[in-house]
């Protein structure tokens, strides 16, 4: 069991570099201009700035908001390195390790999925506020997997154990999601379209 979640956790730190890897090369090749450096500079600077303050609040994560926001606005790909870079940024005040990664890949994918079904997510106000509510579930699943490696012995019990504890903590995380994506879509939605039509337009 010990051999096999060390095989997994491994792949996941492989499939989350190569992802993150590919998604910058791909941003690399496109040549974007300085218009654009700043926009991401500011969505991150915004989505860390959502962080912070409610860092010492377990499960509310202010920046999953700002962060899906910025996939249904901009695109997955924004949306996708403004998660990446969001744990980067916020590591560096709060502290950096190997978890950075699979915050990375969860913040990552959350801006990516976003992007993907922005225009569903833009027209129903519920299924937006499920989506948020889901992430909540998905980031922390995402980012347990880094709680593996304070196991002494890691069996199906302990990773279950894992998974039960962060509940309330993803369940608090999902509700603020929802909340947030219900009262402050329409006056960030405003705002980051009057961005976007500064800097991409």
């Amino acid at each position: 069991m010990e051999y096999l979640i060390f095989i997994c956790f491994s792949i996941a730190l492989l499939i989350i570099i190569g992802i993150t890897v590919l998604v910058f090369r791909v941003f690399e090749k496109s040549e974007p201009n300085v218009e654009y450096l700043v926009l991401i500079a500011l969505l991150v600077a915004i989505s860390v700035m959502g962080t912070l303050p409610t860092a010492a609040i377990p499960g509310v994560q202010a920046a999953s908001f700002i962060i899906i926001m910025t996939g249904i606005v901009f695109g997955k790909k924004i949306g996708y390195i403004t998660g990446t870079l969001t744990a980067i940024v916020t590591g560096l005040f709060i502290g950096l390790g190997y978890w950075t990664l699979f915050q990375m890949l969860g913040w990552g994918l959350m801006g990516l999925s976003s992007g993907i079904f922005s225009c569903k997510l833009e027209k129903n106000r519920y299924l937006r506020a499920g989506f948020g509510f889901s992430w909540g579930f998905f980031y922390g699943w995402i980012t347990n997997i880094a709680m593996l490696t304070f196991i002494n012995n890691i069996n199906l019990t302990a990773v279950l154990s894992i998974y039960f504890i962060s509940f309330p903590f993803d369940l608090v995380h999902g509700i603020t999601n929802a909340i947030l994506l219900t009262l402050f879509y329409g006056l960030f939605l405003r705002i980051f379209m009057r961005i976007k039509k500064k800097h991409i337009i």
